[in-house]
């Protein structure tokens, strides 16, 4: 079995397009944030001296809030997104709830609107992976 850094409050989270519009640009991996990337973290454990991620990742991206997903377009404006990333350890607690690792992964899926008439809806999906477990010793199954 594979050991994994554990994720604490300086996670990043990594989004791959998987579908949506053909001109989408990547901006770069996203850290943990009260609106937009909200992973559930222990209030007594620490990895690196910062609070462990355990459970899950909820992520929500809606343009109305200002969560803009870390994706860019020119055709499509970005409306709104959702998606989430479970913990995936199997020995490894943290009060109770799994540790969330570097390498877990989730999903995303939102929408885009076409910037020209016909101003079509525009689905995508992305594949969400914690890329930067943020702890930098130890390590866990």
């Amino acid at each position: 079995m594979a050991l994994e850094l554990i994720a604490n409050e300086d996670m990043l989270v990594k989004f791959t397009n998987t579908s949506g519009p053909g001109d989408l640009v990547y901006t770069g991996d996203v850290g943990q944030d009260p609106v937009k990337v909200v992973p559930v973290l222990s209030t007594k454990c620490k990895a690196s001296n910062k609070k462990v991620g355990t459970t899950s990742i909820t992520i929500t991206w809606n343009i109305a809030t200002g969560a803009q997903c870390p994706h860019t377009s020119a055709s499509t404006n970005f409306l709104s997104g959702v998606g989430t990333v479970a913990a995936t350890a199997v020995k490894v607690r943290a009060e109770g709830g799994l540790v969330l690792r570097e390498g877990d992964t989730g999903t995303c899926a939102g929408f885009w609107q076409e910037k020209a008439s016909p101003y079509d809806l525009v689905p995508c999906t992305c594949n969400v992976e914690i890329s930067t477990a943020g702890q930098i010793k130890s390590k866990a199954q």
